[in-house]
């Protein structure tokens, strides 16, 4: 049997030792895996996740942290390598061990054109999806531009708030043309995944997309919808899809905080 315990350590200038803030700490049951470093990273990362050890925190000293999990030092160290690799914490020689200030959840590719729910998945997590609004309305200047209609095309305007395992990872609004859907319009199917919702419900299939990727801050309300403070990094992709008939399709804007969502991107030399 094992016990899950709170432990605090605190910071005290005189004698030197660590800083860190409250942790929740569970000693690590051997029997659940023989692999006890991976039961180490696994706890970590989850207190990582969860806001319980925060960005810029210090971890206890290997010694102590091991003694406090009831493993070897050997397997924590093994655990602290992981997490480094996977740029959750940094290791300073001499100093400690700290949280970084950014630790994504999801890491996806973007040189394949998928939607976001898929990359959640193809990640291990649990994709989910909250409906914000769906409203029939002019396309407005940016999306006509983009689309290349005119600003007071009628257009399904559908935005929705991406999660894994029920953590909000993105914001994401989509707008299409609404001569393209005809009058019934699946919109459950087109917020669940807005390519195959287009495809299976429409008989629109998308080939390939223009991107850009921009970099901004949130804004009060995207903040409340990502739960981030207003003013937190964001990663605007903006994008334009094109479907099999070279027909601008599908305008999206998605939302992605630096911390919880990272893209990467092959480049090759020609």
């Amino acid at each position: 049997m094992y016990y899950c315990c709170r432990v605090s350590y605190n910071y005290h200038r005189k004698s030197g030792t660590h800083s860190m803030e409250e942790c929740h700490i569970i000693p690590i049951n051997s029997k659940q895996s023989p692999n006890v470093a991976e039961l180490v990273q696994d706890q970590i990362t989850r207190n990582i996740r969860l806001g319980v050890l925060k960005p810029g925190q210090k971890l206890p000293s290997e010694p102590e942290y091991a003694a406090a999990l009831g493993v070897s030092r050997n397997s924590l160290r093994e655990a602290l390598q992981s997490l480094e690799r996977e740029g959750l914490v940094v290791r300073r020689h001499g100093i400690g061990t700290f949280v970084t200030e950014s630790r994504p959840m999801i890491k996806g590719g973007i040189e394949r054109l998928s939607g976001v729910m898929q990359i959640i998945a193809d990640q291990g997590r649990v994709p989910g999806t909250r409906l914000i609004r769906f409203e029939r309305a002019e396309c407005g200047p940016e999306a006509a531009h983009a689309l290349g209609v005119e600003e007071s095309a009628p257009a399904a305007i559908i935005e929705t708030v991406k999660t894994a395992d029920g953590d909000p990872v993105a914001v994401c609004m989509d707008v299409i043309p609404i001569e393209l859907l005809g009058d019934s319009i699946d919109v459950d199917a087109l917020q669940r995944s807005v390519f195959e919702g287009l495809e299976k419900s429409h008989g629109v299939s998308i080939k390939f997309a223009e991107c850009e990727l921009v970099p901004t801050v949130a804004d009060d309300s995207l903040a409340e919808k990502l739960a981030v403070d207003t003013g937190t990094p964001i990663l605007l992709l903006s994008q334009v899809h094109v479907d099999s008939g070279n027909r601008r399709v599908l305008y999206s804007c998605s939302y992605f905080p630096f911390n919880r969502f990272t893209f990467r991107l092959i480049r090759h030399r020609s």
